[in-house]
């Protein structure tokens, strides 16, 4: 059975179903996205602190001063 078809008939039986099992069902959805959201930004922090980590190893630093330099220049422009 292909992916299509599975889903008309999961669409079908939602329709039949009572507002009870819609809920828990959306509950179901929401965790779902959540893990989900939550596992990626996971990935994407450690990623950040890696690359962070490596900047600061490699003296790729600014001191607050210099980063405010550089972005009261930019505003100007």
């Amino acid at each position: 059975m292909d992916l299509a078809l599975k889903k008309i008939e999961l669409i079908n039986w939602l329709s039949m179903q009572d507002d009870d099992m819609i809920k828990k069902i959306e509950k179901l959805r929401k965790s779902a996205s959540k893990e989900l959201y939550e596992n990626r930004m996971n990935q994407d922090i450690e990623s950040k602190i890696l690359r962070s980590e490596l900047n600061i190893q490699q003296g790729q630093v600014y001191t607050q001063d210099e980063v405010r330099k550089y972005f009261k220049n930019k505003s100007t422009k």
